[in-house]
């Protein structure tokens, strides 16, 4: 696939997803958190890791679930067409930037498989 053609830069949040934001009793995002990993750049790339990480996912016996499997989450589909809704934004070549999303989280995953091998996961922030 070829890389897409890039918007003008905008703050990207760089980690993107439910348990990154607070809600309101009406379920209205108030605050969003967690940003250290922020920058500039394509608004597509947290999109496209959001609809990653809403992606429901059922790998039998494992405790790992997605925001997908709350009750009355949208999925991914429905988040993509109310942010190109809502933003204006051409979101057609997405599939790309949740590509992008898994491989980032290949690499996170990676390193903290690494860490762990050496027995460097071990303390407060583990």
């Amino acid at each position: 696939a070829r890389l897409p053609r890039s918007p003008a830069p905008t703050v990207v949040h760089g980690d993107y997803r439910l348990d990154n934001v607070l809600v309101d009793a009406d379920d209205r995002i108030t605050a969003v958190l967690d940003w250290e990993m922020s920058t500039l750049g394509d608004p597509l790339t947290d999109l496209g890791l959001l609809a990653m990480y809403s992606t429901p996912l059922e790998l039998p016996g494992s405790p790992i679930a997605t925001s997908a499997s709350a009750p009355g989450y949208p999925l991914p589909g429905e988040l993509i067409e109310r942010y190109a809704a809502r933003s204006g934004r051409d979101v057609s070549a997405l599939s790309w930037y949740t590509a992008f999303a898994w491989f980032k989280l290949a690499v996170i995953l990676e390193g903290i498989h690494y860490r762990f091998t050496r027995g460097q996961t071990v303390g407060a922030g583990f």
